[in-house]
């Protein structure tokens, strides 16, 4: 089968952007002819990787859009598969030439405010529509939909929540849409997406394989892991606020009774604020950012952690660094959101904690840091987990079925749960 995936960039090497270089390798290991288009360029990649600068762009890029039809005129997909959020014109142009399916794999598409949480850091459980011009002009709004002094009064949000209306009504008329949850899936439907169209397909992970590549760690990060043998804490997330929590998560650490150490890898806008938090609250000296780090790196990092936590606070789509801590044999501390409890099993795998209870989150982390043999136990159970149940294996069977049954939306059945 000739499969054309796109992808809004490869470089930023994230979950999604390392989830898509593996889903392609995968692919064409099994004997597909895939072809990967992108937005921005990075990771290594099977085949030809035609860069189209602001293809995924709200409002596309005329050029881009214009290569984008050439090329599927010119390669003829049989079917195209979507990995980042593309403009109406775009779906529109590959659903013309191939049945067209979309991975979504955050709240973009349905939420204007982007990441499904109010201003003061709550949940939002309402589905797009007047609930968001009511709370946009009655509240202070959403964390990324909300009045601010240079957006005008009305024709800003109104524009923007019906920009996102007609994003959604389009997706609706793709052949199929993707998730990675059943939290996905049912944050989809009730914003108005038929069922039959909704397919859960689970993430998988290639970390922890012996054939994982790895890569020594910098030399500043090196000496501080050298400096102390307690425990290490790892946390790998984008630091943004207040979605990934690595603020309650500093909170946390302060109030741990077992001796510790952090590292959080990753970069993104709120650096420098957290960097401030850690130094303010006496972590300095036992918390090290890394900024970002490559997956090979990374790989190296797990090796060396005893625990991983996932502080995100939003209504976390799935959660891929869970199943990567699991692939290393690693317990997981996380607060329950969004997806995370399909793979965290609580008591099992890791340990649940309440969204933003960092009192919580610390007495989990202590439990589990203070029990070694426990903590080697869940490890253990992670594993089996992951080997089971989250598998490129059985991940790659589903996405070949789902995107075969893709040519006839008549014909479509759920599949069932992996």
């Amino acid at each position: 089968m000739r499969l054309l995936l796109g992808c809004e960039r490869l470089d930023l090497v994230g979950g999604s952007e390392r989830y898509a270089a593996d889903v392609a390798a995968g692919l064409t290991a099994r004997g597909h002819e895939v072809r990967v288009v992108t937005g921005q360029r990075g990771q290594e990649v099977p085949g030809e990787v035609p860069e189209l600068k602001g293809l995924f762009d709200r409002e596309p890029s005329p050029r881009a859009l214009s290569s984008f039809k050439l090329g599927l005129r010119n390669w003829r997909p049989d079917r195209v598969l979507l990995l980042s959020r593309a403009a109406p014109a775009v779906l529109h142009a590959s659903s013309e030439r191939a049945p067209t399916a979309r991975f979504v794999q955050d709240h973009t598409l349905f939420c204007p405010g982007l990441n499904k949480l109010h201003a003061d850091g709550s949940p939002c459980a309402d589905p797009m529509g007047t609930a968001c011009l009511k709370r946009f002009f009655l509240t202070k709004g959403c964390a990324g939909y909300h009045r601010d002094g240079w957006r005008p009064a009305l024709r800003w949000p109104i524009g923007k929540l019906k920009e996102h209306q007609r994003d959604l009504a389009a997706h609706q008329e793709l052949d199929r849409l993707l998730v990675a949850s059943d939290y996905m899936r049912r944050e989809l439907i009730r914003a108005g997406c038929e069922p039959s169209r909704v397919e859960r397909v689970g993430y998988f992970t290639r970390q922890g394989q012996d054939a994982t590549p790895k890569s020594p760690l910098p030399e500043e990060l090196a000496a501080s892991l050298a400096s102390s043998s307690a425990p290490l804490i790892l946390c790998s997330a984008r630091l943004v606020h207040p979605d990934k929590g690595v603020d309650f998560l500093l909170t946390a650490l302060g109030q741990l009774e077992t001796p510790w150490r952090c590292v959080i890898a990753g970069e993104g806008p709120a650096r420098a604020w957290l960097e401030e938090k850690a130094r303010d609250e006496g972590l300095a000296e036992r918390v090290h950012f890394t900024g970002w780090l490559d997956a090979p790196v990374l790989e190296e990092l797990y090796t060396r952690a005893q625990l991983v936590a996932v502080p995100s606070v939003w209504d976390e789509p799935f959660g891929l660094v869970g199943l990567e801590a699991m692939a290393h044999s690693l317990p997981v501390v996380a607060f329950d959101v969004g997806g995370i409890s399909e793979w965290l099993a609580g008591g099992e795998t890791g340990l649940l904690v309440p969204r933003r209870d960092a009192h919580a989150f610390a007495q989990a982390t202590d439990s589990i840091l203070s029990d070694p043999e426990r903590a080697a136990l869940m490890g253990a159970a992670g594993l089996r987990h992951v080997r089971e149940r989250y598998s490129q294996t059985g991940h790659l069977n589903r996405l070949e079925e789902a995107l075969g049954m893709s040519s006839s939306s008549g014909n479509m059945r759920a599949l069932p749960a992996c």
